[in-house]
């Protein structure tokens, strides 16, 4: 494995025995493999995720687990009709003082303006 320049070289073997041993318990496909080699060639461990992805618990999911869950919603998502889509996004934009539009037109008089 070829790590960025980045990487302390101390970190090295510790990710590749990490990596060694998570592949030993977790059954992935070879396009998983590539993501997870990318993500750990960043210096990063594969018990991970970037997203902060948890599960039902509270905990963290590890690399694999969370971009499967990731790409299940995703696929969720995108299985719903466009109606459906609009009804689960955001209805307004934030604007730059990061108030959504909606939320400024029902601010009633500040007693300090």
């Amino acid at each position: 494995m070829k790590f960025h320049k980045n990487v302390p070289k101390e970190n090295r073997e510790y990710l590749k025995e990490l990596l060694a041993n998570y592949e030993k318990e977790t059954a992935m496909s070879c396009s998983e493999r590539q993501e997870l080699y990318e993500w750990v060639a960043k210096g990063r461990s594969p018990y991970e995720n970037g997203d902060y992805v948890c599960g039902g618990n509270g905990d963290p999911l590890d690399f694999i687990t969370a971009l499967r869950d990731v790409k299940e919603q995703l696929e969720w998502f995108q299985s719903l009709n466009e109606e459906e889509q609009r009804e689960l996004l955001p209805r307004s934009e934030p604007q730059k003082d990061g108030l959504l539009k909606d939320d400024i037109d029902n601010i009633e008089e500040l007693p300090f303006r």
